[in-house]
């Protein structure tokens, strides 16, 4: 592996395993009777019933309450009685009549608000017009000697892969990126037409070392799940217009050879292109449309398939389960020579985990008996391959440093042993561990590391959440020169391999998608800076960032703890006290939320005069990991109080108008809307909600697909100690009932069905209890359930688009926004 960052979501996985979404007030669910009373619903100052909504006239779809009664373990209260009254909306609805009814009841109630404004036409033409720009991935030089991109001309369902000869690649920054004369070379692989309507998608890519071959995830409906094909780099996938080719065959041309079940996991090849090793899971009970499952994920198994071979049960298991440990998961790396395979095993989305290094045989080749070694025999730290001399690994670490740093790694090849449970193996004692690049100074958090032109060593940290990025030496730790010292944004992707003396690099920032950087050496010269120029700057139509304005501030907590925020609006905005807001974030996993360039956001902002909030809450990565321990486990409330902070702020300095702040957040986000909205007081001038795909049900989510992972940042329910933090700030279990005093602003909840990462049960019972508990709602609380999508990966523009439109409808017809321009 070449390039290591630090992507730990709630196992939104990229190529690698851990890749990788949840909390707020005591309150038990009270006896059904007791909902039934009426109370007289008071309305803050805030606060105004929504226009055309009239409960009384269109009563929310009903939903029959069942009697399930579950017992917990409190260390302080003994043992605890919750009522789970929609327990039966955890059948998903292709298994349950009852479940698609109501799906559909809420799905059409939804669609009657939204398209009450009147804007929404107009809005979802802002909106493609926003998305109409021409988008380029990084190129990726191959071994086959080609570059490879992603390309989308702008409202492409989904991105398609071209490949060009070095010389075509250079034609373009020789031509500037101000008369951009399209993609240049040829389509090597448009997953558009693995399916009509744009819900097929390619999840994971790997190259051979030869660069002869590639092999290709292909997922239905945004589901986890994925299937693998290979392909010879010399046969395109592009048909034509017409003609549209079945997604469970992997499109025509492609070989024999052919992977199923494969979940969290990457495709790993042998150098000698002789096979692949990949992780499967055991298939849900119900595997007829997969996405749709809510089993949860355990017994994960590493096999290795040789090329040419049937597959199935002719795929040699590598590593089965530890019995101690069923919910590890596995993860493969090949060295830069060929010669080790390193291997990561973790259990939850922390980043902490167990690794074993095997000898493979001199030509690249499996041998027929691994011997392994042990170099970290319990889930304490992590370390992220990045390059090798023989027995020397360069390793991304986060062991006895917080915020990451680099490290070398030795050991004695020798002492390696032959079994197939190397997790029984103690740590073996030739294993040596030596700091070479030291955690960065003044707070600055390592977020990646690439290896180039041999001993060039690239490092992206983050500074006060602005990236930066630094030139190291490999061999000597020593820093050469800080690159691209005027960005003030963030760093995207990073191409490039070991041997290649040519890399590039995409930055961006709130108000422009960014640009695509061409990073040069000479080759073979030590400490060298490499020359930077320019090779595709990306604009669009509509959006001049020149017009914007986008600055960080800090504000202070309920604990007194200071918490920085971006800020961005037209220049032309006042700052009075008048403008809507929108409040996005996420708190969780360690993952920073960085400026980035979204055109549904700066959509909304142009159309609404409105200001973009970001708030870096605590259980994110931006300051290290002692940031995240501040808004994790028996500290997750933090995470909601930073953004209920956030909010007030935004009011007591006339940045938005109270009542107009609306706040948003997906998966970790979306159960941080929740469980934020159940504390909100009407300090905080919060006037909308809007969950998407959320964690809510607290005390079940790890009964489901991944969310066993997600213990390290939640805890676990089934602890005692834990149920006593947990419970607090579950958001299906705190909900507060009319009478009170508490009152909640328009609630807009998004989910996919085929979500298989935060199953649409969360949402689909959340919307069931509030919609019961505030019959009398003078706000609408609404479901849009979209068909035939999942978490978010791999969902195709123009459900983007449409999801995008109905969520800022809704809200602006909540709160009366008028569209400019």
């Amino acid at each position: 592996m070449l390039g290591l960052a630090r992507q730990h979501r709630l196992l939104s996985t990229p190529s690698r395993l851990l890749s990788l979404s949840h909390l707020a007030l005591l309150c038990l669910h009270r006896p059904a009777q007791h909902h039934a009373a009426r109370f007289l619903m008071t309305t803050p100052s805030h606060l105004s019933p929504a226009p055309g909504w009239d409960i009384s006239k269109k009563p929310f779809p009903p939903a029959q309450r069942g009697d399930q009664v579950d017992t917990y373990k409190s260390a302080a209260q003994g043992e605890v009685k919750i009522a789970d009254p929609y327990r039966w909306l955890e059948t998903p609805p292709n298994q349950s009549p009852e479940t698609k009814k109501w799906v559909e009841s809420q799905a059409d109630f939804a669609q009657s608000y939204i398209q009450q404004f009147e804007g929404r036409d107009e809005l979802k033409k802002r909106l493609e017009a926003s998305f109409s720009y021409a988008r380029y991935s990084c190129p990726s030089l191959k071994y086959d000697g080609r570059f490879y991109y992603n390309f989308n001309s702008g409202l492409e369902s989904q991105s398609r892969i071209f490949k060009a000869d070095p010389k075509q690649i250079d034609e373009v920054e020789k031509r500037g990126s101000a008369a951009d004369a399209g993609p240049p070379g040829e389509v090597f692989f448009d997953a558009n037409k693995l399916s009509k309507d744009g819900t097929v998608a390619l999840t994971v890519l790997s190259f051979s070392h030869s660069g002869k071959y590639l092999a290709y995830g292909v997922s239905k409906s945004g589901s986890d799940w994925y299937s693998v094909y290979f392909r010879s780099t010399d046969k395109p996938f592009a048909p034509t217009e017409s003609a549209v080719e079945e997604a469970d065959k992997g499109g025509k041309d492609r070989l024999a050879d052919s992977l199923s079940g494969l979940k969290f996991s990457g495709v790993t090849w042998l150098h000698d292109d002789s096979g692949v090793l990949f992780q499967t899971y055991p298939p849900p009970a119900q595997a007829a449309d997969l996405g749709s499952d809510t089993d949860a994920n355990r017994d994960a198994r590493l096999f290795y398939h040789a090329m040419g071979s049937k597959g199935g049960d002719e795929d040699r298991l590598i590593l089965g389960v530890d019995k101690a440990h069923p919910n590890g998961m596995w993860g493969a790396e090949v060295t830069d020579d060929g010669k080790f395979l390193f291997i990561s095993n973790s259990e939850t989305t922390d980043p902490r985990t167990r690794h074993f290094v095997a000898a493979l045989n001199e030509d690249g080749s499996m041998p027929k008996e691994l011997k392994w070694l042990c170099v970290a025999d319990k889930f304490d730290f992590n370390l992220g391959l990045l390059a090798n001399d023989g027995n020397k690994f360069y390793l991304m670490t986060n062991k006895d440093a917080p915020r990451y740093r680099i490290v070398t790694m030795t050991f004695d090849p020798a002492k390696a042993k032959a079994t197939t449970e190397p997790w029984t193996l103690p740590v073996d004692d030739s294993v040596k561990i030596e700091e070479l690049v030291p955690e960065g100074p003044d707070g600055a958090v390592l977020g990646s590391a690439t290896v180039l032109d041999n001993d060039k060593l690239l490092l992206v940290y983050s500074r006060n959440v602005i990236d930066e990025l630094h030139l190291y030496d490999l061999t000597s730790g020593k820093h050469i020169e800080r690159l691209l010292p005027n960005l003030v944004g963030s760093i995207g992707q990073i191409s490039g391999k070991r041997e290649d003396t040519t890399s590039f690099v995409s930055t961006s920032s709130f108000v422009s998608p960014g640009t695509i950087h061409r990073l040069e050496w000479d080759g073979g010269k030590r400490e060298q800076a490499p020359r930077v120029k320019t090779h595709r700057e990306t604009k669009v139509q509509g959006i001049d960032p020149n017009d914007y304005v986008s600055e960080q501030r800090w504000f202070t907590s309920m604990d007194g703890t200071k918490i920085p925020c971006f800020i961005t609006h037209h220049k032309d905005t006042k700052l009075d006290g008048t403008a809507p807001a929108w409040l996005y974030a996420y708190g969780g996993f360690q993952i920073p939320l960085s400026p980035g360039f979204s055109p549904s956001m700066m959509t909304w902002v142009k159309s609404f005069g409105g200001v973009l909030v970001w708030v870096n809450a605590r259980g994110g990565g931006e300051f290290g990991e002692a940031w995240h321990e501040s808004g994790r486990r028996a500290n997750k409330k933090h995470t909601f109080e930073d953004v209920l902070s956030g909010a007030k702020y935004l009011v007591d300095e006339k940045i938005a108008a109270k009542g107009k702040i609306t706040i948003n957040g997906g998966s970790n986000g979306g159960l941080t809307v929740m469980a934020s909205l159940n504390m909100a007081k009407e300090e905080h001038g919060i006037g909308a909600g809007v969950a998407e795909v959320g964690v809510l049900d607290l005390l079940r989510f790890h009964r489901f697909t991944i969310g066993a992972a997600w213990r390290a940042d939640y805890g676990d329910p089934d602890v005692p100690e834990d149920f006593d933090f947990i419970h607090p700030i579950s958001p299906l279990h705190n909900i507060q009932p009319p009478g009170s005093g508490h009152a909640y602003p328009a609630m807009i909840f998004l989910t996919g069905d085929h979500d298989d990462r935060v199953s649409p049960l969360h949402t689909f019972k959340i919307v069931a209890e509030l919609q019961h508990q505030l019959k009398e709602s003078e706000r609408p609380i609404l479901a849009r359930i979209d068909l035939g999508s999942g978490h978010g990966a791999g969902k195709s523009t123009q459900k983007r688009i449409e999801e995008t439109r109905d969520k800022y409808a809704a809200v602006a017809r909540e709160l009366d926004l008028k569209m400019q321009g």
